[in-house]
């Protein structure tokens, strides 16, 4: 699919110049679609029984795990679905096998949720300490990593892309540092899947997630969780539902009509990250919508998605600067997000905000340790008349700076 065609799926932008996927992603209509079938559904049975319409119903969240496992370039065996960025944190949090001396390490510009679960483990005392990689103007290359890390280093949590300017870490050198010392790479990449090549073949990394409501374009509560074959054995089972489990012989409506079935005898459960499921009735809906996302994306191709974003990331810091503005973000290592600033007064920023937003120009401010500004999201359903309104209308709104006759 060519990406005039994808843009052309997306009825959220007929009103508005949606920059701001980084926030919350609007949805295909395929995807809209694709919910809406599932309610209908659920409305009625169309199966023989209620139990192969759960079954049928499962088997439909199975299309979200293949178009992730296509997307990433791993094994279907190595997809599990969540519910959200925060789930998979909090699988990792309570899967590895922690010991009180450890450390956990994290960067200073991370979203507080990546942080959320492994302080409340030094809190509980099951880790000794989250110790913090510190950035350099916004930049975090790998010796940040490297200063912090030690022996008693079990898990390296970080962002792919630093959700307050953009920064892509260098996941494959990190990758490196992680595998010298023995220590798991838990990658949250909710600020990249769905617009920035990820492929985990080539990419050293253990754990990976992201949810479905910013760049895969589906905000339905479904996301997706990567564990390498590798790491699974390393990991706890952290939650048991029945579910996650290989069906018995003959299905589970044989099974629960057999008499002879007990509650008590031994659970095995496949050694694939789908075990790491909550096993339970699903979010269906949001499965639905997600598979259909991630088709979107296999189909436009995540080299063209990344092409897209990069080429107008690259103009917008061009404009950026033109316009006397000042960028926070760092160009040697771009993203899909770009972030600047008016000036050193975040109240301009925020004024200007406003007025963006009046002009139903979606864009956001953030900020973490200082660093942050206005963010603008570039995703592969965006083109230049995007960019164009928003240059335009920051060129008339920007503040203006006054000058001071010479004394």
């Amino acid at each position: 699919m060519d990406l005039a065609a994808a843009r052309a799926s997306f009825p959220g932008l007929r009103d508005a110049v949606f920059l701001d996927s980084a926030c919350v992603g609007i949805a295909p209509d395929r995807a809209a679609r694709a919910v809406e079938e599932v309610a209908r559904r659920g409305a009625a049975c169309a199966e023989r029984d209620a139990s192969e319409h759960h079954l049928a119903l499962d088997r439909i969240r199975d299309g979200a795990r293949r178009q992730a496992a296509t997307l990433l370039g791993a094994g279907e065996d190595e997809v599990a679905l969540v519910e959200s960025t925060t789930q998979g944190l909090n699988l990792a949090a309570l899967g590895i096998p922690f010991e009180p001396g450890d450390n956990v390490v994290i960067a200073d510009l991370e979203f507080l949720q990546v942080a959320i679960p492994f302080v409340k483990l030094a809190e509980a005392g099951r880790i000794a300490e989250v110790r913090l990689a510190r950035n350099v103007d916004g930049a975090l290359e790998p010796e940040a990593f490297a200063r912090v890390i030690d022996e008693r280093t079990r898990a390296v949590v970080v962002s792919s892309v630093q959700w307050c300017n953009g920064y892509r870490i260098d996941l494959r050198a990190l990758g490196a540092l992680c595998r010298a010392a023995g220590a798991l790479l838990v990658v949250d990449a909710v600020q990249e899947l769905g617009a920035l090549r990820v492929d985990v073949r080539e990419t050293p990394v253990d754990l990976l997630v992201a949810g479905g409501h910013k760049w895969l374009n589906a905000p339905y509560g479904c996301g997706v969780l990567y564990v390498g074959r590798e790491a699974l054995p390393r990991l706890s089972q952290p939650w048991w539902g029945y579910l996650a489990m290989d069906p018995p012989p003959g299905g589970w409506p044989a099974y629960f009509a057999d008499p002879a079935s007990t509650p008590l005898r031994p659970y095995p459960f496949p050694r694939e990250a789908r075990a790491l499921e909550l096993g339970g009735t699903a979010n269906y809906p949001g499965a639905a919508g997600l598979a259909a996302s991630l088709a979107l994306v296999n189909e436009v191709g995540i080299d063209v998605s990344e092409r897209r974003v990069l080429e107008l990331s690259a103009r917008l810091r061009d404009e950026i600067d033109g316009l006397g503005l000042e960028l926070v973000s760092r160009p040697e290592a771009p993203s899909a997000i770009t972030t600047f600033r008016t000036g050193a007064d975040p109240e301009q920023d925020e004024r200007l905000l406003a007025r963006l937003l009046d002009e139903r120009i979606l864009v956001s401010i953030r900020y973490t340790s200082g660093v942050g500004g206005i963010r603008v999201s570039t995703h592969y359903y965006n083109d230049e008349t995007d960019l164009d309104r928003l240059v335009s209308a920051l060129r008339r709104l920007r503040p203006r700076r006054v000058s001071r006759p010479a004394a």
